[in-house]
């Protein structure tokens, strides 16, 4: 289930668009919907420190709100080196909650990624349809084990 996400009216640089699932913050827009029982969150733009947080905060909002969860970035020309380190809580996050997540890299985020967690730690995918199935692949492997 996605809801309507309602921000914090003294927050400056962040608005909703009146469908409630596209959020805009400070040159970062982040839209979330439901494929196939996984919640996406795309976003586009530039994610620095004038807006990490509030990023966080929204896709933190559908760790556990349905079996998956993608985080699409691959239209992110900018992510801030603190970026890494909120990829790494989201995915303990997502570990905690139990739900199964995968981050769409697109050119830049790739290359920080490559830097920021060469051990490939995260969970990545080129498209989004990659991810579905990551995610597919993964919920099976967890019935199929008990």
């Amino acid at each position: 289930m996605i809801a309507t996400f309602s921000p914090n009216p003294a927050t400056r640089g962040f608005t909703s668009h009146s469908s409630g699932r596209t959020v805009y913050c400070n040159g970062t827009q982040m839209r979330a919907y439901c494929r196939d029982q996984v919640t996406v969150v795309r976003v586009t733009g530039d994610i620095d420190a004038t807006n990490i947080d509030r990023f966080y905060d929204h896709t933190h909002r559908f760790v556990g709100e349905a079996p998956g969860l993608i985080l699409d970035l691959s239209e992110v020309d900018f992510l801030c080196a603190r970026g890494i380190s909120v990829l790494i809580t989201l995915d303990n996050d997502c570990r905690t909650a139990g739900t199964h997540w995968v981050i769409v890299r697109g050119p830049f985020v790739r290359r920080l990624l490559r830097i920021g967690d060469p051990e490939d730690a995260l969970p990545t995918a080129g498209s989004e349809r990659q991810a579905l199935d990551t995610i597919a692949a993964r919920r099976q492997a967890r019935l199929a084990a008990s």
